[in-house]
């Protein structure tokens, strides 16, 4: 196997060391290329993360038997048992029971 001539990384190393337009073209390179290496991970994690919270707000537990599937079934997949989801419940309240009176009190200090 041939080695690379020193010459080539004597040249490489004056490029980088001396303010000149190719140094500085060098360096920028690896500045960017550091940043990018660095940023992709992070950026990946971060919507990696938005939607898995995304999947979870979507997912509804059966009562029944504990499975875990999304929300818009009427049927639990694995017992079979039906399902009351919360739009249902609220649906079926009246509205004297959901409202909230609220009466003042004087209070004497």
């Amino acid at each position: 196997m041939n080695k690379p001539s020193s010459l080539i990384w004597m040249v490489f190393i004056l490029l980088v060391i001396l303010p000149t337009p190719a140094g500085k073209l060098i360096l920028d390179l690896a500045g960017g290329i550091f940043i990018i290496i660095t940023l992709i991970p992070l950026i990946l994690g971060g919507i990696g993360w938005f939607t898995w919270k995304n999947i979870q707000s979507k997912l509804q537990t059966c009562e029944a038997c504990g499975s875990s599937f999304l929300n818009n079934q009427k049927m639990c997949p694995i017992c079979g048992a039906t399902m009351n989801s919360n739009e249902d419940m609220l649906e079926n309240i009246p509205a004297s029971a959901a409202t909230i009176d609220i009466h003042s009190e004087d209070i004497d200090l």
